[in-house]
């Protein structure tokens, strides 16, 4: 049953989450889906026994479905084979384009594997660092910086569009918005977790993360150019994570298939976790191409 987003028991449905916690569960949770699309619908069976979140779009007359902004998969919940073909037969029925990230869904998609990073914090030390990741701490150490677990998100993305925005010209003005609403919204869930590196006065590094049920999410974060060539963002992970294992059994660093992003991952002893990318694209030609560019 497709059930929209007013009418949806939402305490059942985080209950249910929670339950559960797949891999990814922060994206599934009613209020971090709230912030990202109010309008999202809940494909939920029986007595929410099984749940999972449907983001609609529409574009070019084009009715499709993607991987929202700040979200990486949406992992079907409760869902035994059977039911998991009637969920791909009512996706590919609904929509011309799909690219939806984690759920094991077969015909008529096509698949691709992904991968993104964990680390265990209750082992957590220092020296499971590489060599390299210990030799920047050391020297930011020797900075003398300080950090500020002072909540502020209009801060982090503030310096966020100072060092990243031209690197990340596809994040627009709503982007941004969403951006700074989950910190917010994810605060008044006592779920956020913030921490600054201080030098001389001045904020020059920002990191984000959402505790939620023993379990840390890496949200954003950013550091000026002068302070990470002296080591400075590994010195405020290291910092951060040292402060999240004394309630959190695992790190989430959100993903990212880029090479260069997960060696900087897997140099704290992170490793890495698999999921699939699913794409169906049944628009005819050249519209399936121009969909491709323009969806995702």
């Amino acid at each position: 049953m497709i059930i929209p987003n007013s009418a949806l028991d939402k305490q059942r449905w985080d209950n249910r989450v929670l339950r559960e916690k797949p891999a990814g569960f922060f994206f599934l949770l009613s209020w971090y889906l709230d912030v990202i699309d109010p309008n999202w619908e809940g494909y939920v069976i029986g007595e929410y026994e099984a749940i999972f979140p449907i983001v609609t779009k529409q574009k070019m007359g084009v009715n499709y479905t993607v991987m929202p902004f700040l979200t990486r998969t949406f992992n079907p919940i409760g869902f035994n084979s059977e039911q998991e073909k009637e969920l791909s037969s009512y996706l590919a029925a609904r929509f011309s384009y799909i690219q939806l990230a984690g759920p094991s869904l077969t015909e008529p998609f096509e698949q691709h594997n992904r991968k993104y990073q964990t680390l265990d914090l209750t082992k957590f030390e220092l020296g499971n660092c590489s060599e390299n990741h210990r030799r920047q701490y050391k020297k930011a150490k020797q900075q003398g910086f300080e950090l500020n677990p002072e909540v502020n998100p209009e801060r982090l993305i503030k310096i966020f569009r100072e060092v990243k925005g031209s690197e990340f010209t596809h994040l627009n003005e709503t982007a941004y918005r969403v951006m700074d609403r989950l910190m917010e919204e994810a605060n008044k869930q006592g779920c956020l977790k913030q921490y600054s590196l201080i030098s001389n006065g001045s904020v020059i590094g920002v990191a984000a993360y959402l505790v939620v049920a023993d379990q840390a999410l890496y949200l954003k974060g950013a550091i000026k150019p002068e302070a990470m060539k002296i080591g400075g963002m590994v010195y405020l992970h290291v910092e951060a994570m040292m402060s999240l294992k004394t309630e959190c059994k695992q790190l989430d660093f959100g993903g990212s298939n880029a090479k260069g992003l997960g060696d900087f991952n897997r140099k704290f002893g992170a490793r890495d976790q698999e999921y699939l990318l699913l794409i169906k694209n049944s628009l005819p030609k050249p519209l399936a191409w121009i969909a491709k560019r323009k969806l995702g």
